[in-house]
Order: structure tokens, then C-alpha cells, then sequence
């Protein structure tokens, strides 16, 4: 048992696939199947389920995935402790962060990361809320944007910023103008990401909520494709007003802010209680919140503080 395999179990078990998590770690998939069954035949135990959903751990596997990760993340802050000695901030730091995040934020953090700190290797984990917050429990993942903390007491989390939720649209299809009635809303049809995302869970929420039905066109989980199938005339969406600004001002899609009842939702920012705090990681931290209060600012009051 070595290190590197720790690593890739590790990452097999998080992404739930061999195939993502070759292409985490960088690997072939059939190298990667290769040293999970070499571990596997060293323990004398199955390790993992492989079924139609993807990969599980067994009981064995859970008891691995532990020490595992407890392994995985002491190395990792022995490596910062010393690297903290002397100089300016260095080291890998993985922060988790969602599909509306990444378009309103990802660009911006890893190129203010880079030029501010260019020691640190800000890695950027796209998932949803629900799934960066287990990673954070599983240690990995450094720290995170989540929509839904919970009251996980092994997990802190901190309010970042509040926003509201618009009617997206192709320019000079139906334009409703600056606001629009979340009833105005559920009369178009839309495209809108699977159940489970928290968005659409709190779009169908509030419909229920009012006797009001949704019509869903079509499913698609990518914020950037939701944006293509928009602009293209497909439907509608609702997104925040920041992953579809650019497109906004360049002419391409109406945004007008869902009212009676308005909707809107608080950005957290979230890391493990058991979390290393090292200098990559203080810096990043400064990053984040240098890159939101400029966000904040140049929102024209579509992004609020908490």
C-alpha cells in the first residue's frame, strides 16, 4: 500500500467513477483500475461496487476512505507547515465551487489568484452544492461555495454574499422588462437544470408553494449550454443576473428579476472544521473576499451582502 494508491481510491470513491477520476488524477483509466486491484489484492478485501450508478465503497472500502483521507491530509499539512517557513505563499489548494458560481466568479479568482499569489495552484472542483459539502467532510476539498451548508458540525460556514433570481431570455423575444412575476415565470417554457440542483428545487418550491405549475422544456444541468439553448430561442431560464451578464451586455439575452414573491438565495463559503490553515490557505481566503466585495460593488445591487 503506497501512497499514490491511497490517492486514487480516494478519488474514485469522491467522483463515484473510474473515468472521472482518471481524468482528476491524470491517469490512464485501465492504470488507475490496475492499482486499485493491486490494493485490493494486498488487503484481501473488495474494496469498491461497481453498478449502473457508477462506484461505492464496500464496509471495507469505508473503513479505508478514512484513514485514508486522514493520511492523504496529514501529508498535505506537513508539506505546508514547512513550506510556511520562508517565502511568500505557496501550495496546491482545491476549492469546490458551483455551475452559477463558476460563471459569475471561477475566471476572475484563479486569474486574481495567479497574479497576486503566483506560488499557489488554485484547482478548481465544479460540482453541486449538496456534493462540495461532502467532499469538505471527506477532507477532499480545501474550502468551497455552497448555496446549502447544512448544520454539519464538523463544517463551518460563513455567509458571503445574497442574490436575487432573473427570467432569462433571448434579446427581443417576449422581453418582459425589468422585473417580471414569478406567475409570468411559470407561463414560459423552460430550461431548467434535473432535480436535485438547488435551483430548480427552489423554482418548483415556490410554484407549489403558490398552486402554480412549472413547464419544463427541457433539462440541461450546464449553465453554458442553458445559455446557448436561450440565446437560440429554445425557452427560457432562470439564473442568477452574474452567469449571464456578459451576454446581456453584448445584446444577446434579457434578464429581468423575478418579483411577488422575490426569490433569492445566500452564497456561503464553507471548509472543514479539521481544515490546515497555512499561508496558500489565509491567502486564498483574502483572494475570495477581495474578488466578492469587487463583485458586490460592480453589481449595481443585483449582489448584496449578507
Amino acid at each position: 500500500m503506497d501512497v499514490r494508491q491511497l490517492r486514487y481510491f480516494s478519488e474514485i470513491v469522491a467522483a463515484k467513477s473510474f473515468t472521472r477520476a482518471a481524468d482528476r488524477v491524470r491517469v490512464a483509466q485501465p492504470a488507475l483500475g490496475l492499482q486499485i486491484r493491486k490494493l485490493e489484492d494486498e488487503l484481501g478485501v473488495t474494496l469498491l461496487h461497481r453498478h449502473s450508478r457508477g462506484v461505492e465503497p464496500t464496509e471495507a472500502g469505508v473503513v479505508l476512505l478514512r484513514h485514508a483521507n486522514a493520511i492523504l491530509k496529514q501529508i498535505e499539512q506537513a508539506r505546508s507547515e514547512v513550506m510556511d517557513l520562508s517565502g511568500p505563499p505557496r501550495g496546491n489548494i482545491v476549492l469546490g465551487i458551483t455551475p452559477t458560481v463558476s460563471a459569475l466568479l471561477a475566471t476572475r479568482l484563479v486569474r486574481t489568484c495567479r497574479d497576486s499569489y503566483p506560488g499557489i495552484a488554485l484547482n478548481i472542483f465544479e460540482g453541486l452544492s449538496e456534493e462540495i459539502m461532502h467532499r469538505l467532510d471527506a477532507n477532499s476539498l480545501d474550502m468551497g461555495f455552497s448555496y446549502n451548508p447544512g448544520a454539519a458540525s464538523a463544517i463551518v460556514s460563513e455567509p458571503l454574499l445574497t442574490e436575487g433570481l432573473y427570467l432569462v431570455g433571448a434579446a427581443g423575444a417576449d422581453d418582459p422588462g425589468d422585473k417580471v412575476p414569478f406567475a409570468e415565470v411559470c407561463k414560459r417554457s423552460l430550461i431548467l437544470p434535473s432535480r436535485g440542483f438547488g435551483l430548480r428545487d427552489w423554482v418548483e418550491d415556490t410554484a407549489r408553494n403558490r398552486d402554480l405549475t412549472v413547464d419544463v422544456a427541457f433539462e440541461v444541468d450546464a449553465v453554458a449550454t442553458q445559455r446557448e439553448l436561450v440565446e437560440g430561442g429554445l425557452g427560457c431560464t432562470v439564473l442568477p443576473y452574474g452567469a449571464v451578464q456578459r451576454s446581456v451586455d453584448g445584446g444577446r439575452l434579457f434578464a429581468a428579476e423575478i418579483v411577488r414573491p422575490k426569490i433569492s438565495r445566500t452564497l456561503h463559503f464553507a471548509y472543514s472544521a479539521a481544515h490546515t490553515d497555512n499561508k496558500a490557505s489565509r491567502a486564498v481566503r483574502e483572494v475570495i473576499d477581495r474578488v466578492i466585495a469587487e463583485s458586490i460593488a460592480e453589481s449595481s445591487g443585483r449582489l448584496r451582502a449578507p
